[in-house]
């Protein structure tokens, strides 16, 4: 073969690019520390390449969002401290407010001390950190607690990225913290009369006494009769309700009373009955978790029917101080007969209205048969006696059916003008369709006087424009724990007055029980479920203020628990709040462990990375110095061929 120049030319130019694109290569992987530069160098490296660049960036992501999670859950877990040892100190002073030998002054002291530790307590639930409020759940700019003690957050988590897709939750949010549930805990109610076996000597009932010691020294009249009648409204623990009378003998003891109200609720071994160290009858639901449980009753030695005929001689066990309903005959009779507690432009029940499926308090959206107690409510008869806005008193009812539920009010000429109440998609509603957003709208309009047209020419538009005009004047709705609230927008000192009761409260021909109950002289709750952390401690202030070691229906709060019971509620409230501190612990651990594995896990991908996508410096610069010497080589030999004679040919 004849090596011509331009052959040699090209081999040389050939041999000296391929030798400076190595001595390239390999010193760009030097100085970047990376085997390849450019995707379509290396796409296996490349891919894996990206992926673990993935992989760092989330975790270093994690790193980022878990180290800030665990700042806000220590700065919560510290504030969670301060409430822990300030209630171990609120219960110290409420034990010493039980010593019989405080004079007046001095519990007005400790009332004072608790009621500093009650606005430590709020100043700790409103702490912000960094301008964001520890306990408002997501609303992290809203202050969670009112100077009412009111809860003004929501009940939402925050979560921290810990992984890919796994979010940790890391705070503690005030609805459940102030206003929460432990499913663990039994409702307890309780009369608050104390009953006595003699009056003149005041020696609390016990349950060896007789009927007659009972009905003699408690209201029941001087005559004695064989029998004494016992005359019960009250709900089981699963929402289901009842009324019952029974007949005890006047000779039998007070433990047979106690046996017969156990009886009265279904199952009777659900519950405990028993009888406290102030002749106070105390029931216990054995259900945890439940809110439903509920009790009244009066006795008398009349046998009657219609409890309204117990005009005299009445033995009442539960006092409330409430306004009775003009139809009911007496405050001893008046069960759920009775006004709604008005405070400046707002009216107030006291019962709250709970969802028997699920134990959960009902809102605007739930069926009023699904809080009834009841399977069906069609057939039955709301009954409202009210003074609207405008200060007319009057008379109105509800009723319901499966062909179309309706309102009615009173006129002046004794007969009721009947109206529709409609569903959203035009029907008359059916009552067992009914949700607590159309009762609300019916108050609304009965007590602001905006009416609809009547049946039959009454249309929906009619109604939703009645609707409309009395929610401008009056707005109806249920509080955090299902309780029916009234406020009148046209008056701060309001001239509204509302009953709002089941028609056949007062008959007891049949053990038929109330459809709905809303403001009822019923058993105080001593301890349920639920926590209401600021209005719970402003009763034990106020227990301690009042001088009242016990529940006791004498004075101007018959409800309010007592100091006693008071210590069992602060009792509760601590535990519930461990529970919560506990859980801000966990979460608190568990963003460290997040972390600490976020940062092993850097290390170890990051290694994985640098073995796949980083070049080795000693070989690279092996092989740089090889090519180097090489390429010197190279050029030499050109030069030397360039150099040539000739004579070197020849």
């Amino acid at each position: 073969m004849r090596i011509t120049d331009s052959l040699f030319y090209l081999d040389t130019k050939n041999s000296y690019q391929d030798s400076l694109k190595k001595l390239y290569d390999v010193n760009t992987q030097i100085s970047s520390g990376s085997k390849i530069q450019n995707s379509y160098e290396d796409t296996s490296i490349y891919a894996d390449t990206m992926r673990l660049d993935d992989e760092v960036t989330t975790l270093e992501q994690v790193k980022k969002s878990s180290s800030k999670a665990q700042t806000f859950a220590n700065n919560t877990d510290s504030a969670m401290n301060g409430l822990d040892e300030t209630l171990i100190k609120f219960k110290s002073k409420l034990i010493r407010a039980a010593n019989g030998t405080n004079s007046s002054t001095s519990l007005g002291a400790i009332a004072d001390d608790l009621s500093a530790m009650r606005d430590h307590l709020m100043s700790i639930a409103n702490t912000s950190i960094d301008g964001q409020f520890l306990f408002s759940g997501s609303a992290l700019d809203d202050k969670p607690i009112n100077s009412d003690g009111s809860y003004n957050g929501n009940g939402e988590k925050l979560t921290s990225l810990i992984g890919s897709g796994v979010q940790l939750p890391y705070n503690v949010d005030g609805n459940s913290l102030f206003l929460g549930n432990d499913s663990d805990y039994k409702k307890i109610v309780s009369s608050n009369v104390k009953m006595y076996s003699d009056q003149d000597t005041k020696t609390i009932l016990k349950g060896s006494d007789t009927i007659e010691d009972l009905m003699s020294n408690n209201g029941g009249g001087d005559t004695a009769q064989s029998k004494a009648y016992f005359y019960i409204q009250g709900k089981n623990s699963d929402g289901s309700s009842f009324k019952k009378k029974i007949a005890i003998d006047s000779t039998d003891d007070v433990d047979a009373l106690l046996k017969g109200v156990k009886n009265s609720y279904s199952p009777s071994d659900g519950v405990d009955v028993t009888l406290n160290d102030y002749g106070q009858i105390e029931i216990k639901d054995k259900t945890s978790g439940k809110n439903s449980l509920d009790f009244s009753m009066v006795g008398s030695y009349k046998n009657v029917d219609d409890i309204d005929d117990l005009t005299s001689d009445v033995v009442s066990f539960t006092k409330s101080n409430f306004i009775k309903s003009p139809d009911a005959s007496s405050e001893d009779v008046s069960f759920d007969r009775n006004y709604f507690k008005v405070s400046g432009d707002k009216l107030s029940s006291n019962v709250s209205q709970v969802v028997k499926s699920d134990n959960s308090f009902a809102t605007a959206k739930t069926l009023l048969v699904d809080a009834s107690g009841k399977s069906s409510i069609n057939g039955d008869e709301l009954t409202i006696e009210y003074t609207d806005k405008d200060n007319n008193s009057n008379s109105a009812k509800i009723d319901f059916a499966s062909d179309g539920s309706t309102f009615s009010v009173k006129q002046n000429d004794g007969t009721y003008k009947k109206y529709n109440i409609y569903a959203a998609d035009g029907s008359v509603v059916n009552g067992d369709k009914m949700t607590y957003q159309q009762l609300n709208d019916v108050i609304s309009m009965v007590v602001s006087n905006k009416l609809p047209v009547p049946v039959p020419t009454g249309t929906k538009s009619d109604y939703d424009n009645a609707v409309m005009e009395a929610r401008k004047d009056v707005d109806v709705s249920l509080d955090y724990k299902g309780r029916l609230q009234i406020q009148d927008k046209t008056n701060p000192s309001t001239n509204i007055k509302f009953s709002m009761y089941d028609k056949s409260s007062n008959d007891f021909s049949n053990n038929t029980g109330n459809t709905l109950s809303f403001m009822s002289n019923n058993a105080v709750t001593v301890d349920d479920s639920n926590v209401d952390f600021f209005k719970d401690l402003d009763q034990m202030i106020e227990s301690v203020r009042d001088g009242k070691f016990s529940m006791d229906a004498s004075g101007d709060n018959p409800r309010n628990l007592g100091i006693e019971n008071s210590i069992l509620k602060i009792d509760h409230l601590s535990d519930h709040v461990i529970k919560r501190h506990a859980k801000i612990g966990s979460y608190s651990n568990a963003l460290q462990s997040a972390s600490d594995r976020a940062d092993l896990l850097t290390i170890n991908v990051k290694t994985i990375r640098s073995q796949i996508a980083d070049v080795d410096i000693g070989e690279a610069y092996t092989k740089f110095t090889q090519l180097s010497n090489g390429y010197q080589a190279t050029l030499s030999t050109i030069a030397k061929i360039n150099s040539m004679s000739l004579l070197n040919y020849m």
